[in-house]
Parts: C-alpha cells; sequence; structure tokens
C-alpha cells in the first residue's frame, strides 16, 4: 500500500512540474526548467524531487546530468551553483553561465537566476535561505506565476519570519493533489521543532516516512529529530536505515560518528 501511495504522490509530482513548464497561453510565467529534449527534462525533474527533499548528493547528479545532455540549461546551473561550495570556482562558474542562458527567457526565469546575485555572509550565492531579500523575488515570482509549485514553496520557505514560514507552509499544505507534499511536512517538522513544538515536529517527521518511505531523508530526518532530542540509541537506528537505503549519505555518517564518539 504505502509503495502504491508512493508510486502516485511521484506521478502527481512530475506531471504538475510539467504543468509548471508548459506555457499554454501569455499569462503563464513558469520557470522555464524544460527544454523539449525528454532524457534532459527527466533528469531536471528527478533533480527537483530530490534537492526538494533534501537528499543533494542524488540531486547534484541529476542536474549535472541535465547541464551534460543541455549545456544551456540555465536553471540547471542555478542548481549546481546553489549546490557548490560559498565562493569556490565552481559556483561562480555556473553562476555565470545560468545568467548567460536566462537572457531570453521569461520573466520569471530570469528572476530566479537573478537570487544568485545575493550572497550571504559566508559568500554563498544559492536560492535556498529565509530573507527579506530573497523572499521579495520569490514573492515577485508568486504574483507574476500563482499556480508554480516550486515557486510557491520558496515564497513560504525565504519569509524571514519563523512564525509567517509555518503559517505559510501550513496554508499551502491544505491545498488538495499538491506534488510537493513531502517536502512541505518534512520542512514543517524542522520548523515546529524551531518553534519549540516538539509533537508537532516529530508528528511531521513520522507524516514525512509515511509519504515517502522510499527516500533516505526521511529516515534522515527522523534520525535527526532523535539526535536533537540526544535520545542516540534512536537516532543511530534511523540514521543506518538511511545507509542501507543510501550508502553514501554524508550526512548519516558524520552522524554516526558523532554518536560513536559519545560513547
Amino acid at each position: 500500500m504505502k509503495k502504491i501511495l508512493f508510486i502516485i504522490l511521484g506521478l502527481l509530482y512530475i506531471t504538475s512540474c510539467q504543468q509548471e513548464n508548459q506555457v499554454s497561453d501569455e499569462t503563464d510565467n513558469y520557470i522555464e526548467w524544460a527544454t523539449g529534449d525528454k532524457l534532459h527534462d527527466e533528469m531536471i525533474w528527478s533533480g527537483i524531487e530530490h534537492f526538494l527533499n533534501i537528499e543533494r548528493e542524488k540531486a547534484y547528479v541529476f542536474f549535472e546530468k541535465a547541464i551534460e545532455l543541455d549545456s544551456t540549461s540555465f536553471a540547471a546551473h542555478v542548481m549546481i551553483a546553489t549546490m557548490s561550495l560559498p565562493n569556490s570556482e565552481k559556483q561562480e562558474i555556473h553562476y555565470d553561465l545560468a545568467k548567460k542562458h536566462a537572457i531570453g527567457k521569461n520573466e520569471n526565469s530570469k528572476r530566479f537566476v537573478s537570487i544568485l546575485d545575493i550572497k550571504s555572509e559566508n559568500g554563498n550565492r544559492g536560492i535556498r535561505g529565509s530573507s527579506k531579500e530573497k523572499n521579495d523575488i520569490w514573492e515577485k515570482m508568486h504574483e507574476s506565476e500563482p499556480r508554480g509549485w516550486f515557486i510557491r514553496f520558496f515564497a513560504a520557505t525565504s519569509h524571514p519570519d519563523l512564525n509567517k514560514r509555518i503559517e505559510k507552509l501550513e496554508k499551502l499544505n491544505e491545498i488538495p493533489n499538491g506534488p510537493n507534499k513531502a517536502s512541505i511536512i518534512n520542512y514543517l517538522g524542522y520548523l515546529y521543532y524551531q518553534a519549540g513544538n516538539m509533537d508537532k515536529s516529530k508528528e511531521s517527521f513520522q507524516k514525512y516516512l509515511e509519504l515517502r518511505p522510499n527516500g533516505y531523508n526521511s529516515f534522515d530526518s527522523m534520525a535527526e529529530f532523535y539526535m536533537y532530542q540526544k535520545d542516540y540509541k534512536e537516532a543511530k537506528k534511523y540514521y543506518e536505515m538511511v545507509l542501507n537505503l543510501f550508502p553514501f549519505s554524508n550526512s548519516a555518517r558524520t552522524s554516526l560518528n558523532q554518536i560513536e564518539n559519545l560513547k
């Protein structure tokens, strides 16, 4: 039953992402993720799904492959820049390529790239992060194209106020048949914890496990909850489940080493 639910949610997600890129009339202003090349576009959709679910080791590979298939894929360059090391040569290269290949794209695609203009205190460029500057851009994108799920997610998560982030994500989660329900639930789990609501946080991570039983980050999130609670026995159990699903998870390996050093 869980496998069937996972497949259905995955199909809904991919369908919505594809709709987000298919320009059907002059008012559509979705981020222009797709190029029309079937293999490239499959790499993009898979990369987005893993990125939203904090499975960045996998997401990185999919976006790199998308660029290999089409070097003009400005959105893939944005994502690689986002996941590259702060102040690194690679981050700057993909930032420049994203700007170059966004020329001639629609306004929201250009706004998407413009988020990389903002550097954090440690010199990082990326679409993630909660600040007024980033949120202003995401809100403009949302106003221009209110149907874009990726845009709506980041318009919510980029708000600088914690309670507003929770409120916006809860509202987004109420919309039926949303494609990224699992990533919303996961994000809410961390925000509830940050707000001091441990019960809702744990409940969210348990729901995330139900929605994404084959994703290694759902087990990683539950493990982190127990790490925060200093319940290292339970944390170790879930981190080992992470490595069972994806042996290359740096987060799980690092955390298991930390647990061992606490003994």
